[in-house]
């Protein structure tokens, strides 16, 4: 199965195979348990159900990214020390990272 977002990253692999068996499960819901293991054997490169939610899929999975890079910033105890010179670095951010990711943007490195 290949689609747009069938890249070779991890990103794009899961949510290629994630979305195989998500359309997968709801064609067996569906009583079509032929298109569920035509899906299952990998032989359905050309199913637009799955490209689509591979697509989503790929999306969301880019979005948590970037709320994890940011809650791992922001639990950082470097981001807080008051000892730091020109003051405490979430002094700084001033919740710019957490507005760039509701943004849709990458997250501000602070240590970059």
């Amino acid at each position: 199965m290949r689609t747009q977002y069938a890249d070779r990253t991890a990103a794009g692999s899961n949510a290629l195979s994630l979305a195989a068996h998500l359309v997968a499960t709801v064609y067996d819901a569906m009583n079509r348990p032929d298109l569920a293991a035509m899906i299952r054997a990998g032989q359905a490169e050309g199913f637009p159900e799955i490209a689509e939610a591979a697509t989503l899929l790929f999306h969301e999975t880019a979005r948590i990214g970037r709320y994890e890079s940011a809650l791992r910033q922001y639990a950082d105890p470097g981001l807080w020390d008051d000892t730091t010179p020109g003051g405490m670095l979430a002094l700084h951010d001033g919740g710019e990272m957490a507005r760039n990711v509701l943004a849709g943007r990458p997250v501000f490195n602070h240590r970059d």
